[in-house]
């Protein structure tokens, strides 16, 4: 009966009209109300910190698997405190529903924005490297700073936001809380250097291994070796 409730088929009891199916498809109906509700948080509509923390885990292991790396990014509005001191915490939670708004319009679908808590959000960016992270987050710093709260008292107010990015790929070897460490460093940058900017974490490339006078040594002799033969 529950896969004929599914195809919208008639009972094979009751027919048309199923008390038993139709009270099936509300309980489904409020689980699936009751998961999104979980894992939304309620003043921007992003995911919350919970889902967050286990989208973060599934996605580091989806890295591991397939090879693809992906790019962590952590924001703040800056000057948040002064703000909600200044102009009062409704309309500070406008300003977080209104930063909500720039990011969701932002992203990718596979993309995940997450209001990490406060005034701080995370960004889930799946089969992206560090330059693309530094150029999403520049649409969300440019489209924060874009976005104007009206006052009660006709005023128009904005805020700025300050980003930073890391990357998880196969060669490395941290925790999602390390990870989360990794981005929340290049945010202080941020912060240090002026606020409304985006930070990028700097990956050292291996140099070659310098070859050995002995190496040398024996690629002149083969070329030696090989030229008298010519000859």
């Amino acid at each position: 009966m529950t896969d004929k409730a599914d195809r919208n088929e008639d009972c094979v009891v009751c027919g048309p009209s199923c008390p038993y199916r139709d009270e099936v498809l509300c309980l489904r109906k409020k689980i699936d109300d009751l998961q999104t509700i979980a894992r939304t948080d309620a003043l921007t509509g992003l995911f919350n910190y919970r889902h967050f923390c286990e989208t973060l885990t599934n996605e580091m292991e989806r890295v591991r698997r397939s090879g693809q790396p992906m790019a962590l990014v952590i924001g703040d509005v800056d000057h948040f405190k002064h703000f909600n001191d200044t102009h009062g915490h409704e309309l500070g939670n406008e300003v977080l529903k209104g930063v909500g708004r720039c990011i969701d319009r932002t992203l990718r679908k596979l993309d995940v924005a997450c209001r990490y808590g406060g005034e701080e959000f995370a960004l889930i960016l799946p089969g992206t490297n560090l330059r693309q992270a530094q150029r999403v987050a520049e649409r969300v710093r440019k489209s924060v700073a874009a976005e104007q709260i009206s006052a009660e008292d006709g005023s128009v107010l904005t805020v700025t936001m300050s980003l930073g990015c890391t990357l998880f790929s196969t060669d490395c070897s941290v925790t999602p809380d390390q990870l989360v460490a990794a981005a929340d460093k290049q945010l202080y940058q941020a912060k240090n250097q002026g606020r409304n900017c985006v930070c990028v974490e700097e990956r050292k490339v291996a140099s070659s291994s310098p070859v050995t006078q002995e190496e040398k040594s024996a690629l002149f002799e083969l070329l030696n070796n090989s030229a008298n033969q010519d000859d």
